[in-house]
């Protein structure tokens, strides 16, 4: 009998979800008009909706007839159905976070795969460009270890090439759990290169999207997923990006959420360094270590102690390619790119090639040419 109610309930809040152009704001005014819970508004007359300003296709699907809605709703079911540790939390459910309650318009409906409880853990959120410098690899491979073993710590960032992706793999790499939003249904993976790293976060941390399953990327989708893992953080650390990005949508919006923002100060000759300034004049916070953060957030003074030696970026070198070191931002040719790194020409044109692949440089008439690094 149990398992019947939890399966009715379940229904309907996802009904409620999937009704075209009706938010949670629109949907908690109807049922306070109508004096009901706002589970329960499925229950309201026909004629009643109406007057509020209700449109017939969006009363048939909050009343179980249509029949595009009721194909979502069976989907829903069913991928919660195959395989372990998927849930559908509803505002309301024991596991929905509470960050996400204390929203002006918190969605109506979260999907869910693997540790559920990290949403109860205090979470650092990382976001920045998608062709990020070598650099941003370094800082994050140095900021992040002296967070391993944490109680109640996690990341969170939106699994998309670059800075995305280097902070759910550093976690990883670091035994630090790591949350990934989704801007797409959460059994599809996108960018597609990612299947192994989404996998690798189910498997050590958890996946989120409010979309629902089978939802393929748009670009209007991941506004709402930034704005998701800014209010499910602490704070936003941003490495590299420029001011027109997705990353300062993310930024705006834990502005108005009372974030605090952080930034790793980038380098003034990379070509994503502008974001990161603009930010600074307008008094973000410079982060130089996993200290400037645990001492700029004040949910995570419980973990000063542990940082009470935690190096700088600055105490010891970034590490250094002495090839990529010897290619210049303008053409470099190979001869001149062997003798500066000490390398043999057929070393190097190996090793450049693998560097073209990976983006770092670039092949022109003039020589090669340093794309990032």
């Amino acid at each position: 009998m149990i398992e019947c109610q939890q399966k009715a309930e379940v229904h309907t809040w996802l009904r409620l979800a999937s009704i075209p152009k009706m938010g949670y704001k629109r949907l908690s005014k109807t049922a306070t008009a109508l004096d009901l819970p706002l589970a329960s508004l499925h229950k309201a007359q026909h004629q009643l909706l109406l007057k509020l300003g209700w449109q017939i296709s969006q009363i048939a699907a909050l009343k179980g007839k249509c029949s595009t809605t009721e194909k979502r709703l069976t989907k829903a079911i069913e991928w919660q159905q195959r395989g372990h540790n998927k849930y559908i939390l509803h505002v309301g459910h024991a596991d929905y976070p509470e960050h996400l309650t204390n929203t002006s318009c918190p969605p109506i409906v979260m999907f869910a795969q693997g540790n559920i409880d990290l949403l109860t853990h205090q979470m650092l959120a990382i976001v920045g460009t998608r062709s990020p410098s070598q650099y941003a690899y370094d800082v994050f491979e140095e900021i992040l270890p002296a967070f391993a073993g944490q109680h109640a710590f996690a990341t969170i960032s939106g699994m998309a090439l670059g800075v995305d992706a280097i902070c759910h793999r550093a976690s990883i790499a670091n035994n630090i759990p790591t949350v990934a939003v989704l801007g797409c249904g959460i059994d599809v993976v996108y960018p597609k290169r990612h299947q192994q790293l989404q996998q690798d976060i189910i498997r050590e941390g958890l996946v989120l999207s409010e979309f629902f399953p089978g939802v393929q990327p748009q670009a209007f989708n991941f506004p709402r997923r930034n704005r998701l893992i800014s209010a499910l953080s602490e704070a936003v650390l941003i490495s590299e990006g420029r001011v027109k990005s997705g990353t300062m949508v993310t930024v705006k919006y834990a502005i108005e959420q009372n974030k605090e923002v952080l930034v790793v100060p980038a380098s003034i000759f990379n070509p994503n360094k502008e974001l990161a300034l603009h930010l600074l004049k307008d008094g973000a916070i410079p982060i130089v270590s996993g200290k400037d953060i645990v001492d700029s957030v004040p949910s995570f003074n419980n973990y000063q102690e542990n940082f009470l030696n935690s190096p700088k970026i600055s105490d010891k070198p970034l590490a250094s390619d002495p090839l990529l070191d010897s290619v210049d931002t303008s053409g470099t040719s190979v001869d001149v790119i062997a003798k500066r790194s000490g390398m043999s020409v057929v070393d190097v044109l190996t090793q450049l090639l693998e560097y073209e692949l990976r983006g770092l440089v670039s092949s022109t008439a003039e020589g090669y040419v340093k794309l990032r690094g």
